[in-house]
């Protein structure tokens, strides 16, 4: 939660503070200023949008002609933005300044030629004064990296004591979003969000790698109707999700009736813990899945069919993946690029009936501790060539067959 600075306590009026007390609590998108225009707090929210944690570079204490002039501020709008924005505040601005138009003016400094400053100076001295209300809203083109442009929303308020005074001006940011699919986008977990928003900026990460999908669901979707099908794969993708959500993991493309994640070592603290948190999501994997899918079984009647429903899962270790987001006008997912993700892909195709296949690049990751806690001795265990495996697909043979692998669960057990 961000505080508010040092100075605002000191220079302004402690009414003030106690606004900005109020607006650290959420997890808005917020700027602050005194009734001078002097930038006085920049929400969290706000900080991570714009990619930048200093408040110096943020311009705390300075007026907004040098505040948003450039820096992170002016990298974050279209010029349109720009444009729009300067046409919101400029009269506010100018009508708040002691001296108008000509104090605004000199705050540009000397980096500009005396005719510049001058043509600027009698363009303010004509910029109407602000309209009545004091509560305006208005829209930007907001920009981060090279992810597409976003429409956003901005509220500007006008903040006053008890006796009227003036205290300020609040600016809050949100998506140009109706608030029905505002409520859609929040159902999902913050915390995964979270970690994929740390992905903005495409990179090496490593991770272990998870790849899980239902064995035989071709032959179930023709036994059972289509809704009741369509309600299984529901309930059991939404489980499966929020196994690899509770261990930290990020969730990657759906295919079909798989999924695919990556436990990142930097957001589980190490390259240990991340190959211990995918085994553990592993492990879990088929008893959530298979008690998503039995909940069902009162409304579909085919509890013999869910008696035969098997989720295979394959581990990898990804020491060099390349990830970032992908993120279209149709999806936001994160990906990731290396010849592990193949790999990995291929491990899990080759196990049967419930198998948890583990590689030998992820198993010798796990330091003493860990392995302990997962009751795994990997000093004791014995690896199998993938294209060795009965089970192993002829991509497997052709992509993958010298990856040593073995069992993390018996072959005879759906992992329940």
């Amino acid at each position: 939660m961000s505080s508010p600075p040092a100075f605002l306590a000191t220079r302004t009026a402690p009414s003030l503070a106690a606004v900005v007390e109020e607006l650290a609590k959420t997890a808005w998108a917020v700027s602050v200023f005194d009734d001078e225009w002097r930038m006085v707090w920049v929400s969290d929210e706000q900080k991570a949008l714009l990619g930048e944690w200093d408040e110096a570079a943020l311009g705390y204490g300075q007026r907004v002609p040098e505040t948003f002039g450039s820096g992170p501020w002016r990298e974050a709008l279209s010029d349109d933005g720009v444009m729009r924005w300067t046409a919101d505040v400029l009269p506010w601005i100018v009508a708040d300044t002691p001296g108008g138009a000509d104090a605004v003016a000199a705050m540009l400094g000397n980096t500009l030629a005396d005719d510049e400053r001058e043509r600027i100076r009698e363009n303010l001295r004509a910029v109407p004064p602000p309209p009545d209300t004091e509560v305006w809203v208005s829209k930007l083109t907001f920009l981060q990296g090279e992810l597409p442009p976003v429409a956003v929303d901005y509220v500007g308020l006008r903040l006053r004591d008890p006796t009227g005074t003036l205290l300020g001006t609040l600016l809050l940011y949100a998506p140009a979003l109706p608030a029905s699919i505002l409520l859609l986008v929040s159902r999902g977990d913050p915390g995964m969000f979270g970690r994929m928003a740390q992905l903005i900026e495409p990179g090496r990460q490593r991770a272990a790698i998870l790849f899980a999908d239902l064995q035989s669901s071709t032959g179930l979707s023709r036994r059972l109707p289509t809704a009741a099908y369509f309600r299984l794969v529901r309930a059991a993708t939404t489980a499966v999700d929020q196994v690899i959500i509770d261990h930290d993991g990020i969730v990657g493309k759906h295919t079909g009736d798989g999924v695919t994640a990556f436990f990142l070592a930097q957001d589980l603290g190490g390259i240990s813990a991340a190959a211990r948190s995918a085994i553990h999501a592993a492990r879990a994997l088929p008893e959530a899945a298979f008690q998503a899918a039995a909940a069902l079984t009162d409304d579909v009647a085919l509890i013999d069919d869910f008696n035969q429903y098997r989720i295979n899962v394959g581990l990898h270790w990804g020491g060099t993946l390349y990830m970032g987001q992908v993120v279209t006008g149709g999806r936001l997912e994160v990906t990731a690029l290396g010849d592990e993700v193949n790999a990995c892909a291929r491990i899990q195709e080759s196990a049967r009936d419930g198998q948890l296949l583990a590689s030998k690049d992820l198993v010798e990751r796990l330091d003493p501790e860990h392995a302990a806690d997962l009751g795994i001795q990997p000093e004791a265990l014995v690896y199998q060539e993938l294209g060795e495996l009965a089970g192993a697909t002829d991509k497997a043979v052709r992509d993958a067959a010298t990856v040593p692998v073995t069992s993390l669960l018996p072959a005879d057990r759906s992992g329940r």
